[in-house]
């Protein structure tokens, strides 16, 4: 176990994916229509279609490179204390009318008596974090990368999706402390998760 494991004597650990298993949909895209004026939507597409395109004939596409050209595209510039405050409004305003109240209330009954609770989700910090901090769980997720205070349009961390969920999962706790953990997912995306867990919950 490295320095950064945590443990503890609570027994049960729950994994949780956000966007499609907590949530009815995707909040990146919820976001940005939260965050960013149509105006600018429309006149940002554009740019974006075009990074796309030279991404693709580049041979480099992929999700990550695909979510942080989106995320570049609308938001790159912007402080440490901008995207905090996008995302705690968001957070506020947005999120609850997307949850999974059934499975929320699991997750919190879960917290409640003792039992670790991690959002593991390829979704940036940047709403995550507040919500996470709300309800109490704990959050292994993308991060965005700043410097000088402002947003580059890149992340400090691999997207947090597929295999890479694993990685962290097992990079930040011990495992075999635990006695039972539990997934839950809605993709192919969250099966290293799967793999990890004694029980699993899809969605």
């Amino acid at each position: 176990m490295n320095d950064t494991q945590r443990t503890g004597n609570r027994t049960i650990l729950h994994l949780c994916d956000f966007d499609g298993t907590l949530t009815w949909g995707d909040s990146l895209l919820r976001f940005l229509f939260f965050a960013v004026p149509i105006s600018r939507l429309l006149v940002g597409g554009l740019d974006l279609m075009v990074k796309f395109f030279t991404l693709i004939l580049a041979m480099k596409w992929s999700k990550s490179a695909g979510k942080a050209a989106v995320l570049s595209t609308f938001f790159k510039g912007k402080t440490a204390r901008e995207m905090r405050t996008l995302g705690a409004d968001f957070c506020q305003k947005e999120i609850p009318a997307m949850l999974r109240v059934a499975l929320l209330e699991q997750l919190r009954y879960a917290h409640q008596n003792g039992e670790t609770v991690v959002v593991v989700s390829a979704s940036p910090d940047v709403w995550l974090r507040p919500f996470c901090a709300e309800e109490g769980f704990e959050l292994l997720c993308t991060e965005l990368e700043y410097v000088e205070d402002k947003f580059t349009g890149q992340f400090s961390t691999p997207n947090c999706n597929g295999a890479e969920k694993a990685a962290r999962i097992q990079a930040a706790y011990d495992l075999d402390a635990f006695e039972k953990i539990v997934a839950y997912g809605n993709s192919k995306a969250d099966g290293s998760m799967y793999d990890l867990a004694t029980k699993v919950f899809k969605f």
